[in-house]
């Protein structure tokens, strides 16, 4: 629903008689998270407790009913999501929403080791968030690595998963941006063999047991938590293990500097830039996250797996 019909439904409101600055409040919350959400519109059912309901313009007071209902379920929602009172979580939704977007539209993961207050100076500029984490991670990469090697050692994955990624590091640190791709990527699927698939050697190449089951992931299972990590899972799902077919889909993950499995592993796109790599270390780590927290949740009973 836009910010259009939204007025349109408040105007009519007061013209039927149902003026007053709380219905006006409530609209414009409603308005914000509408507006925060759009990026994350494919993936509602992240987001099912906080959904507004839909508004009829001729049904005004069935409207207001409904979004008066929807206040405690909207309240547990935020709640859930770790981004305050309802009364702020408009303007933390579209930060958090704009910051997602911005780090789409430069062709970057999401990251735990990201400089997010930074960003915020870029003012939406996305070559200047570009520019931003390019010389972050040239000049501060000693730190992040290290930040990243302490976080691993606490996965619950095994030896030879953390050995890899550490070997993966090392290989990006010298400027070999083409073999992180080629070892992170069979990597990734071993280890969701073993986990997962409890060793199955035929019949995963796509893995779709990994897709659902990051979906049903809470999203504060993982960092970065938040809407950061309904964009991770969106890439997982819909990029990361799409298969290329034609011509046109090859150019397409081509043009986008986060890799596809599909287009790695058979040669259809080379990834070897600075970038590439650095997003392949990022989805890396968000799926050895992700299969730790899926563990856990099983052991205590939590996941359907």
């Amino acid at each position: 629903m836009t910010g259009r019909r939204i007025s349109e439904l408040t105007e009519a409101a007061i013209e039927a008689g149902h003026s007053s600055e709380g219905l006006r409040t409530v609209f414009a919350m409603c308005q914000r998270l509408q507006e925060a959400m759009k990026p994350f519109a494919d993936l509602q059912w992240q987001l099912q407790v906080a959904r507004v309901p839909r508004l009829a313009l001729d049904r005004p007071e069935s409207a207001f009913r409904g979004i008066i209902q929807s206040q405690a379920r909207i309240g547990e929602a935020v709640k859930r999501l770790r981004l305050g009172s309802v009364r702020t979580v408009a303007p933390q939704l579209a930060r958090h929403a704009r910051r997602a977007q911005l780090l789409d539209e430069a062709g970057w993961l999401p990251h735990y080791g990201m400089p997010f207050d930074r960003m915020e100076q870029c003012a939406g500029d996305v070559g200047a968030v570009h520019e931003l984490l390019c010389r972050h991670y040239e000049e501060r990469w000693s730190d992040v690595c290290g930040d990243i090697e302490a976080r691993l050692a606490e996965y619950d994955i095994d030896k030879e998963a953390k050995a890899t990624f550490v070997e993966a590091m090392s290989v990006h640190e010298e400027g070999f941006h083409r073999s992180v791709c080629r070892v992170l990527m069979p990597e990734i699927e071993r280890v969701s063999r073993v986990e997962l698939y409890e060793g199955k050697l035929r019949g995963i190449s796509s893995l779709p047991l990994l897709r659902e089951l990051a979906g049903q992931l809470p999203i504060t299972a993982v960092e970065p938590g938040g809407f950061l990590a309904v964009n991770l899972v969106r890439r997982l799902s819909e990029h990361l293990y799409e298969d290329v077919w034609d011509e046109g889909s090859r150019r397409r993950f081509a043009e986008d500097p986060v890799p596809n499995r599909h287009a790695a592993v058979h040669g259809l796109v080379v990834y070897a830039s600075k970038q590439n790599s650095l997003n392949a270390i990022f989805m890396a780590d968000f799926i050895f996250q992700a299969i730790g927290a899926l563990k856990r949740m099983a052991g205590s009973g939590d996941a359907n797996t």
